[in-house]
């Protein structure tokens, strides 16, 4: 993410993009749990099918934990960069400061 020149961060994209996964990861956030209440409907559904209700329940079991990972990797993405669009503007903001005072007008 650079700017028009390719130097640099373009902090607004940058921030944009973070919004944009902390919106993604919001939505994620029940996704665990919708997932297993859908699986259990689907095994209570089944109970006449002892081999439908254990796939179920243990490919249940294998996709919640990574449905939680997604999840939290969504959000630390978000955060992280949020957090990078905003060092990027204090970095930017303390070399305009600085070279102002370098080459005065």
């Amino acid at each position: 993410m650079c700017d028009e020149d390719g130097v640099g961060v373009d902090t607004t994209a940058a921030e944009q993009s973070g919004a944009e996964a902390t919106s993604l990861a919001e939505r994620y956030s029940g996704i665990a749990e919708n997932f297993r209440a859908e699986m259990s409907i689907l095994s209570d559904n089944s109970s006449a099918e002892m081999p439908v209700v254990s796939g179920a329940l243990d490919y249940c079991a294998n996709i919640v934990g990574q449905l939680i990972k997604l999840q939290v990797h969504t959000a630390a993405l978000g955060a992280g960069s949020a957090a990078g669009a905003a060092a990027a503007r204090r970095a930017d903001s303390e070399v305009g400061t600085g070279l102002g005072t370098s080459y005065p007008n």
